[in-house]
């Protein structure tokens, strides 16, 4: 069944009345609050234009529809971010950036063909994805590249050689709300951990904000008190936007990164050897864990197999399990050995001996005991 789901959030001020009372204005349904307003829809769609609701209204969007379409939308103040540096990480129809006169929308739109997810309201994915807003102000592209990512992954718009935007650092360290970000949109974690391989390691500095204050001009501080006071801005998320932007080297972008850059194609195939390598750790360490429960069996053969006729000659199909584990465990231990062509022939006699047992012959072929 079709599903769609929208959330809408203001962070930076509440709702005004006129707000509020055009946000109902788009559905008979919607109970919006100051800061929070939700449209789930079954059947037909949603009345207006989500973008546009978002720049009048909110701060944040999540959009989730049933046919597997992820839609995440910021809201920032123009004097508090810088749209070019958002801009290398823009994909047509994908990530967007877009300015108006008050606001810089970052729109990130994925879609995945023939598949369908399904859709939790309660999963509240939208209270761990708004840190990212403040991270993003903050100067921390990670999701941007996330997304670049996940689109490089199962879009028909982005070639498979496409070379990959800056790397941003910290990727090998995901926070809380990043990881969040990861598991919304099922990013392949192999395909991730390769693509951190050439992220470095930032420890978080402590910002000369009182420095900065000092190198505002009269003008500015005035500016800046007064919009606190009017309440125009985020008080203290915003301002220290306001002055990384103005006067702090913002780590989006790492030197020496455009000589290292790796298409799409590069990265998939180092995730794929990664997942190969993966499966064989796994594989080595469940044989190794197998091997270590078989030994002590070697010297029980006889004595299992012993078991495995007295169960058999009980003639209980609830029995009939326990004699196969034994027998799958025998089978495994002659493998370990080099006895299997004698496991066969003692296996081959076991399945004459019991023929008119159909129960047991089939949980033996569901075993991989029978040819």
């Amino acid at each position: 069944m079709e599903y769609q789901y929208y959330e809408f959030r203001a962070i930076d001020k509440p709702l005004t009345k006129d707000d509020q009372n055009y946000v109902k204005s788009l559905s008979s349904r919607v109970q919006p609050t100051a800061y929070r307003a939700i449209f789930t829809y079954s059947h037909g769609d949603f009345h207006g234009k989500p973008l546009s609701v978002l720049e009048r209204c909110f701060d944040a969007m999540l959009y989730m529809a049933s046919w597997a379409s992820y839609q995440l939308a910021f809201r920032f103040p123009t004097s508090a971010i810088d749209p070019a540096a958002l801009q290398p990480y823009c994909l047509d129809h994908i990530i967007e950036v877009s300015t108006t006169k008050q606001y810089v929308i970052l729109n990130i739109n994925i879609y995945e063909e023939e598949k369908g997810i399904w859709i939790d309201e309660d999963a509240n994915w939208l209270d761990d994805l708004l840190p990212l807003r403040q991270a993003i102000l903050q100067g921390d592209y990670r999701i941007l590249y996330l997304a670049w990512l996940k689109a490089a992954a199962g879009s028909e718009w982005l070639e498979n050689d496409s070379q990959e935007p800056p790397v941003p650092p910290n990727l090998k360290n995901l926070n809380a709300p990043v990881q969040s970000f990861v598991t919304w949109l099922e990013l392949d974690p192999n395909l991730v951990a390769v693509a951190a391989d050439n992220s470095p390691d930032q420890q978080d500095s402590k910002e000369p904000f009182k420095d900065w204050i000092n190198a505002l001009s009269e003008a500015e501080k005035t500016k800046l008190l007064l919009e606190i006071v009017e309440g125009e801005s985020a008080i203290a998320g915003q301002i220290q936007a306001r002055l990384r932007q103005k006067f702090a080297k913002l780590p989006g972008v790492i030197p020496g990164a455009e000589t290292n850059r790796r298409s799409f194609s590069q990265l998939e195939a180092q995730a794929k050897i990664r997942c190969q390598q993966q499966k064989a750790q796994e594989e080595a360490a469940a044989t190794a864990k197998r091997q270590k429960h078989l030994t002590p069996l070697k010297s029980r053969q006889g004595q299992i197999w012993q078991t495995v006729h007295d169960l058999l000659d009980q003639k209980k199909s609830n029995l009939y399990d326990q004699a196969v584990q034994h027998l799958v465990e025998l089978r495994d231990l002659a493998q370990l050995e080099g006895t299997s062509a004698l496991f066969r022939s003692q296996i081959y006699q076991l399945e004459r001996q019991y023929s008119s047992r159909s129960s047991l012959l089939k949980r033996m072929q569901v075993a991989r005991l029978l040819k």
